[in-house]
């Protein structure tokens, strides 16, 4: 899921209105900023299939430190405890948290039981409801899951450039749900990792900036 998670970072400013919007914003992208950074440094690992596009085919075959629930929630409370100090509020450090968390709940809707619970242990079980695996579907449901999100919580000022702005970021990842070409554009791990990082920086600016 990448747009989706943002329906989540607007639920919680809408919650709380007075909160800033970039530190949420981070925080629902949170897993997936660190991630790249995991696979670069060789402690987690994807395989990327070079004669398929597919999302669903690619493989997260270890990543318990970036996107586990226990683990994963629990590393997180440090960048949580360090957006407290910055924004010298303990409201922003439990919601930074509380979108961290978001993003494993709403990866489970999408994911191929990849996620791990734990974090850690041969026997950890992992989850994943699979929506990838009908993958035009999945892409379709993840803007309107979005679109609905912002439709319901957001001001009516903000629509144009969350739905536009949203949409335009969606359809950046429309080949890997419909498979127009035969080959893999991304090609190796590390390059999906890269641009995986270079598109959740683009979307937390677009949404901070869309969230004013």
């Amino acid at each position: 899921m990448y747009i989706g998670h943002f329906a989540a970072a607007a639920v919680i400013l809408a919650v709380a209105p007075e909160t800033p919007a970039l530190p949420i914003a981070v925080a629902v992208a949170w897993p997936d900023i660190v991630w790249p950074g995991l696979v670069f440094a060789g402690k987690e690992s994807v395989k990327v299939d070079r004669n398929n596009p597919l999302q669903s085919c690619v493989k997260f075959t270890s990543y318990p430190y970036s996107h586990s629930l226990v683990l994963g929630g629990a590393l997180s409370i440090v960048p949580a405890a360090l957006a407290g100090l910055i924004y010298q509020s303990v409201l922003v450090g439990v919601l930074f948290w509380v979108g961290v968390l978001s993003h494993w709940l709403l990866d489970a809707v999408v994911h191929l039981r990849d996620l791990p619970v734990l974090g850690w242990g041969r026997n950890d079980r992992r989850v994943g409801f699979g929506l990838w695996a009908r993958p035009r579907l999945a892409f379709v449901l993840e803007y309107v899951f979005f679109a609905a999100s912002v439709l319901l919580v957001a001001p009516p000022s903000m629509f144009v450039g969350l739905l536009g702005g949203g949409l335009l970021l969606h359809l950046f990842n429309i080949n890997s749900f419909f498979g127009f070409t035969k080959k893999n554009p991304v090609g190796t791990p590390k390059r999906f990792a890269l641009l995986a990082l270079v598109g959740y920086v683009i979307a937390i600016i677009w949404f901070t900036m869309s969230w004013q």
